[in-house]
């Protein structure tokens, strides 16, 4: 009984340390890049945000988590593009790796 028990601990570790480790590089600077046309990577290492950018005004599709948001909003400027220059902030889904920041980019 104790070996299942000890078991049972050893695996319910290992099964709380991979989801943390994967959360390591969410809010991690990383450089910006061209992918194609108007089409840009503004995003962490670990979560992506990207700018499609316009004539009339630029969208951006994710926010990352609210410490993630300055990450996006320094890779907008390192390419050479506007934050005030955003229109449209769109979300891909509400889980809060891609919304947290949306409201301080909004403000911002």
């Amino acid at each position: 009984m104790k070996s299942l028990i000890g078991a049972g601990l050893i695996l319910a570790a290992i099964g709380t340390a991979a989801p943390a480790f994967a959360q390591n590089n969410w809010n991690k600077p990383t450089e910006p890049f061209h992918i194609a046309g108007n089409i840009y990577y503004v995003g962490t290492e670990g979560l992506g945000a990207y700018l499609f950018t316009g004539p009339k005004g630029h969208v951006l599709l994710d926010g990352a988590t609210p410490q993630g948001a300055p990450v996006i909003e320094a890779n907008i400027a390192k390419l050479g593009f506007k934050l005030s220059d955003v229109k449209i902030l769109l979300n891909s889904h509400a889980h809060f790796d891609h919304s947290g920041g949306l409201a301080q980019l909004k403000k911002d």
